[in-house]
């Protein structure tokens, strides 16, 4: 019986992670969600943040943060595209919100990356039972 019920709750855990969805298939974030870093600049490159489907955490918008600005927020299986001069950037995201969403937030996971003139990265944000949210460079 203990063995079943392990079973059950380890089914239901892996459930609630998400699953990645590659860029062709994401959706835009509105532009009322889109906080900083769309307007073109010459020889700039680009840095695309696209958050995983799934339940966990669904209910509240992952914020995305560049260099610990507010830039986006995003709901599941959607993305942002950020506009940005060749340099070092980190990239960061936390869920945000009230109500339910209280309880989970979390603090702000980054990653650190440097970005060449006319290039483009892609980033992933996700929630696992175990880990919470997190943010890593994808090649989806």
């Amino acid at each position: 019986m203990r063995i079943l019920i392990g079973a059950v709750a380890l089914v239901m855990l892996a459930g609630c992670a998400t699953s990645p969805v590659p860029s062709s298939q994401a959706v835009k974030a509105p532009p009322d969600r889109l906080l900083a870093h769309q307007s073109e600049l010459p020889g700039a490159g680009r840095i695309t943040v696209i958050r995983d489907s799934g339940m966990l955490g669904s209910g509240c918008y992952a914020t995305v943060f560049i260099n610990g600005e507010r830039a986006a927020k995003l709901d599941p299986k959607e993305k942002a595209t950020f506009i940005l001069p060749p340099g070092e950037w980190v990239v960061g995201a936390a869920l945000e919100g009230a109500g339910l969403c209280g309880p989970l937030n979390e603090k702000r996971t980054e990653t650190e990356t440097l970005l060449k003139q006319g290039q483009e990265k892609f980033f992933r944000v996700f929630s696992a039972p175990d880990a919470g949210l997190d943010v890593r460079p994808t090649s989806l």
